[in-house]
């Protein structure tokens, strides 16, 4: 009903007429198996593309067991982000099914190292814990099964959107059609990835050094400036002040404190740089238009040194931390 009120829109599923539904899963069923014996069926060509990005039977068995001894407590045993400790959460254990990801390097989907990072490191701040411990094997099971998931609810969820937006007349041909565009339209794009990521090479600057200090300065100009990064728009204060807002997944969120030193996608310069470039659309992060990679740069040393008053050049402090902590 909040979402309503502030303009945007609640589909609910059960209002697709039964046979549509049934319909609509019996495709899924027969096209991605069961958790037991998860598959990504399909034409030869929508096979093919799938094995391609190493999605294949064998593989997506090992992720299955894994991740429902590992994983689904939170995420739900179909990654909708409903398992049986997500109420308790904050933030809500990421919903796969419409194959949205925060932090790529891509500005779309992730790549795999992406999500292996993720699943490496884990999201500091949030209860996603860190499971570098597992085998490199183990990881890019769970990787290929976050991708099943990714690409079953991705199907389901744009056929049922299709169906309560625009109704039959908006489908390509009848359920099964549409549905099977949709997958082969995700696999394309999830194989487009590795072809997409933004490259990410440091200015050289000396930590500490003088032109450190300018890029800090020009960064902390843009991070204000309407017409550059624009940042201070939904950052305000530096994140201190940021108002509530709806992410993708309809979950009331708040933009980053950017004074604190918690950074979920990584606090790395390449890191920071790439969340400048590629933005958070899942969290309605744009990319800023019209910035030169310098002035990413800039922003991304900024953003790197803004949690430290010890960092920032004496100027940028007082602006910062006028309190001096």
């Amino acid at each position: 009903r909040r979402i309503n009120d502030l303009g945007g829109k609640v589909l609910d599923p059960a209002a697709v007429p039964s046979p549509l539904r049934d319909e609509l899963n019996g495709f899924l069923a027969a096209t991605f198996g069961t958790p037991a014996e998860p598959a990504v069926g399909g034409d030869d060509e929508t096979r093919s593309a799938a094995a391609e990005l190493g999605l294949t039977p064998d593989r997506l068995a090992a992720g299955s067991k894994l991740f429902r001894r590992l994983c689904q407590e939170c995420h739900g045993a179909g990654g909708d982000g409903r398992g049986p400790t997500a109420p308790w959460l904050t933030p809500h254990p990421r919903d796969f099914r419409q194959g949205a990801f925060k932090f790529t390097s891509t500005g779309k989907k992730p790549t795999r190292a992406d999500l292996f990072r993720t699943l490496t490191n884990g999201l500091p701040g949030t209860p996603m814990p860190a499971w570098g411990m597992r085998s490199e094997e183990e990881r890019h099971r769970l990787i290929d099964y976050v991708m099943y998931l990714s690409l079953r609810g991705r199907t389901e969820f744009d056929v049922l959107r299709t169906l309560l937006v625009e109704g039959e007349d908006g489908l390509d041909g009848d359920v099964p059609t549409e549905a099977a565009r949709v997958l082969k339209a995700e696999l394309k794009a999830w194989a487009a990835a590795g072809h997409r990521v933004v490259p990410a090479v440091p200015p050289g600057y000396a930590d500490g050094s003088p032109e450190e200090a300018e890029a800090v300065r020009r960064g902390h100009t843009l991070f204000l400036d309407a017409k550059g990064g624009a940042c201070a728009s939904c950052h305000t204060d530096y994140g201190r002040d940021a108002k509530l807002q709806y992410d993708v997944w309809g979950t009331l969120v708040r933009p980053a404190n950017l004074t604190e030193p918690r950074r979920k996608g990584g606090d790395a310069p390449t890191d920071l740089y790439r969340r400048v470039r590629c933005g958070i659309p899942p969290s309605n992060m744009p990319i800023p238009s019209g910035l030169t990679d310098a002035q990413a740069w800039d922003l991304a040393l900024f953003l790197r040194a803004l949690p430290y008053p010890d960092r920032l050049p004496p100027d940028v402090r007082a602006r910062v931390h006028p309190d001096g902590k």
